[in-house]
């Protein structure tokens, strides 16, 4: 019966509801578009960053995430695809030789990582081949001998285009002095300006000539997921299966130099030995050393001090600033619908207690005749509670609709090209809020209300019968 009471009550003063009801309605409207074009540029981010720059998850050896030189290299890496290939989950594998160059033009020159890849394979990992910039440009196809894909920026930079001449000037397997010619295949023009700017792309097969290492060699094994941004679960299975841990000498001088505390050291020096431990094995001889919140708490630093074999980095460690940009995803939820709320309490409690000194004579004719304050209490909440409901409710609503038309069509940002390029953004947004995000935007409007309602209904519940009745 409060129910029906307090949502009757909302509508004796329509023009006073409504207003309250199309601030929190535009409010909400305003707030969750908001969020939804930022999500939908972080998501783009995201999306090309993991399809093109770094995929799901990376395998290295070890020493080269230390010391990127080109001798480091993983051995067996066609057996490990393979392995990893029939893993569930997995989408698909690919294998690339990393070195850094000097790559010339007959007008200019500019350093750059090149990197060599198996191109089929590579398709399946990555979508740089949809990013080609016209039509004169193919994905290593019409030049035979040592074609090479170069980004815009670069080819700006050495004032080149499709089939002109560049020479690779680097050191081999074995530290010898190379030079070789390559021609530009194709150019490709990523979001990201600055990778662009960086990476040239070769065949594996030429790499593998022109610097001198095996087919079964290989810097970087790159795995893309199903889901792209799930990789907890396989990073665990393929750490236990081909990360090592050795505690030497050289281990116990990276510890000293990375300025662990006397404990950890210790930890380290007692297990002192030229074995390798697997990754369950020194996960239990650290826990047993350490405890498991201590170990818990420096546990990433420990690894890295003692790695060997096989590194196996998820997308959030290959690129701190992606994972930092997802963590701001609901974050900014939070903020933005948060501070719009909270704006909006403060009117709502302004209209809810101009309800109750309205209603003083009827508030103390009820609590006379023997309604509970409790109940007086409880119809003041609910009131409060009805209407912000019904305006955010109206307002998700139309959120949900602005959002899904953007989302069809996108905003197209392309006069902002240069800058946003620059910071690696896309410049076609597509907004976008998830289901989880709605439901809590609701219960945030709900939470508003019942904060709201607090001091109107203590003020109604602390009248004095006697006295609110002979008000006029």
């Amino acid at each position: 019966m409060i129910l029906s009471i307090a949502w009757k009550n909302i509508w004796r003063s329509k023009v006073r509801s409504l207003v309250v009801i199309m601030a929190i309605c535009f409010g909400l409207l305003s707030g969750i578009v908001a969020v939804a074009l930022m999500n939908g540029m972080l998501l783009g981010r995201l999306d090309d960053a993991i399809q093109i720059e770094v995929s799901s998850l990376q395998l290295h050896q070890a020493a080269f995430m230390e010391n990127d030189e080109i001798e480091f290299v993983i051995e067996n890496s066609n057996e490990i695809i393979q392995d990893i290939a029939r893993m569930p989950n997995v989408e698909a594998v690919s294998k690339r030789f990393k070195a850094e160059v000097m790559i010339s033009s007959n007008r200019s020159a500019s350093g750059a990582v090149l990197i060599a890849v198996e191109p089929d394979n590579e398709k399946k990992v990555t979508q740089l081949y949809k990013h080609l910039v016209d039509s004169t440009s193919k994905y290593f196809e019409g030049i035979k001998r040592n074609p090479i894909l170069i980004g815009q920026k670069m080819a700006e930079k050495l004032k080149v285009h499709v089939r002109s001449k560049l020479m690779i000037n680097t050191v081999d397997i074995n530290g010898q002095s190379i030079r070789e010619v390559f021609r530009v295949v194709g150019i490709f023009q990523t979001q990201n300006s600055t990778y662009d700017e960086m990476n040239v792309i070769i065949c594996y097969d030429d790499a593998a000539k022109v610097f001198g290492f095996a087919d079964n060699e290989a810097h970087e094994i790159a795995i893309l997921m199903e889901d792209m941004m799930q990789t907890s679960e396989i990073c665990q299975v393929l750490k236990k299966k081909y990360t090592h841990f050795t505690i030497d000498d050289k281990a116990l001088l990276k510890a000293r130099n990375d300025s662990i505390p006397d404990e950890m050291y210790k930890a380290l020096m007692s297990l002192k030995s030229e074995d390798e431990f697997t990754y369950d094995e020194f996960e239990e001889k650290m826990t047993q050393k350490l405890g498991v919140d201590v170990y818990s708490q420096y546990k990433k630093q420990l690894q890295a001090i003692a790695e060997t074999g096989l590194n196996v980095s998820e997308w959030e460690n290959l690129s701190p600033e992606l994972a930092m940009m997802a963590s701001w995803l609901n974050l900014m939820l939070y903020l933005f619908v948060g501070i719009i709320l909270l704006a909006l309490g403060f009117g709502i409690v302004n209209t809810m207690l101009m309800v109750v000194l309205e209603r003083v004579r009827e508030l103390g004719m009820l609590i006379a005749i023997g309604m509970n304050r409790k109940r007086v209490f409880l119809m003041i909440l609910f009131e409060t509670v009805f209407l912000s409901l019904t305006g955010g409710v109206i307002g998700i609503f139309l959120s949900w609709i602005a959002i899904s038309i953007l989302f069809h069509f996108g905003i197209d940002l392309s006069s902002f090209s240069d800058g946003l390029e620059a910071i690696g953004y896309p410049t076609m947004i597509y907004p976008t809020v998830d289901f989880q995000s709605y439901v809590k935007v609701t219960l945030m409007v709900i939470l508003t209300g019942i904060l709201a309602s607090i001091y109107p209904a203590f003020h109604a519940i602390r009248l004095k019968p006697a006295e609110a009745i002979r008000k006029e």
